[in-house]
């Protein structure tokens, strides 16, 4: 995660944080944030797979 876009997130959670969040609720937050980035930064490359892909795949097993 560049160092903008992690200060934004950072910012963005701390603005939520209430008084019962934890601090494992803040890496939860964190690092779903992050696999958002992530795939959207895999769809941007074009690394991304149909649903109907995925059913073939499963229907494999």
């Amino acid at each position: 995660m560049e160092s903008t876009k992690l200060k934004e997130s950072l910012l963005k959670i701390a603005e939520g944080v209430e008084p019962e969040t934890t601090l494992e609720d803040i890496y939860k937050q964190l690092a779903y944030l992050s696999d958002i980035e992530e795939s959207e930064e895999q769809e941007a490359r074009g690394e991304v797979v149909t649903q109907e892909e995925v059913e073939k795949m499963l229907n494999k097993f």
